[in-house]
């Protein structure tokens, strides 16, 4: 009787906006032969797909899965991707990125169900977590708790942006949730990557008990929007849209056209980074927050498009 091989599988969960994507983008440009042939699955809760996008071409195949959460809306795409990928591609190593308001338990039971649990082996559950946006996490509900316990490692991210008093604290928060985890403290997510790929000590029998079932209501008050224009932007205009948005939006993120380039904008918990790219890409942008005003918030994007058009 033929037994298929098993992929060993990092989870990488985190609040919106906390460097999942960036932590992967370290892993896959790094040293990783020792690895072997690496897949990735990305999970965007929007319909407009940007992380999948940034990690293309770093010579892996990669699936993306969007307008859901793996972990409860889109369950069976979950599974038929990692069917997918593994009777296609046939990895050693395969990367899942959940999507930011993701209950890692619920993904934990997928895995470790049949028939995934005949196809992979959980390695770690890596979760990044934003110090700056910590303190504000009270109001988020228990899914992001359960990220934070039931993580076997924990990288406490933007440590530069806590003071060490701060820092402390944190950190003594969280190893109070969890304990028996590794907490790693680090600045746009530069660890060490030997401590991710190592196995973990949790059992996968001790992982079922872990976990746990809960209530899928977690996607209940988010909301996920979107924005395309092929028309250029006024940075002066963009820079001010970016400094009125409110707290509630906690995410944005994608393209930007502008009038002499294209930027990726990267927005969360209130700061942003415009980062130019080589090729230029019509504005295309994802958005993830709770009652926020959506028609107040595109319309002040349609304020900062350029009237005549301009080719770059």
């Amino acid at each position: 009787m033929h037994v298929p091989q098993r992929m060993d599988v990092l989870l990488v969960s985190g609040f919106l906006g906390a460097g999942k994507t960036t932590l992967i983008k370290h892993l896959l440009s790094s040293e990783t032969e020792t690895l072997g042939k690496i897949a990735i699955i990305v999970n965007e809760v929007g319909k407009v797909g940007i992380d999948g996008t940034l990690l293309k071409g770093q010579n892996v195949d990669l699936l993306e899965i969007t307008s859901g959460c793996i972990c409860c809306t889109i369950k069976t795409d979950f599974s038929q991707a990692v069917q997918e990928i593994h009777d296609r591609v046939s990895p050693d190593f395969l990367v899942v990125e959940a999507t930011g308001v993701a209950q890692p338990g619920e993904i934990l039971d997928i895995l470790l169900d049949p028939p995934l649990c005949e196809l992979s082996r959980i390695k770690n559950l890596v979760t990044v977590v934003d110090a700056e946006f910590f303190k504000a996490r009270e109001f988020l509900g228990p899914f992001y708790d359960n990220q934070i316990q039931l993580a076997d490692i924990l990288i406490l991210n933007k440590i530069d942006l806590v003071g060490e008093g701060g820092l402390r604290e944190i950190r003594a928060l969280i190893k109070g949730m969890n304990p028996g985890a590794v907490i790693l403290s680090t600045r746009y997510c530069e660890v060490d990557l030997s401590l991710l790929l190592k196995a973990s000590e949790t059992e996968e029998w001790a992982r079922i008990s872990g976990s746990g079932h809960q209530d899928h209501d977690h996607l209940s008050g988010f909301q996920t929007f979107s924005y395309e224009n092929a028309h250029p932007m006024d940075r002066g205009k963009l820079t001010e849209f970016l400094d009125s948005l409110p707290p509630s939006l906690f995410r944005l993120k994608g393209w930007v056209r502008l009038t002499d380039s294209s930027a990726h904008l990267d927005f969360a918990a209130g700061r942003y980074r415009l980062t130019p790219l080589d090729t230029p890409q019509p504005t295309a942008l994802s958005f993830v927050g709770r009652k926020c005003n959506e028609m107040e918030i595109l319309g002040g994007l349609n304020d900062c498009v350029m009237k005549k058009r301009i080719d770059i």
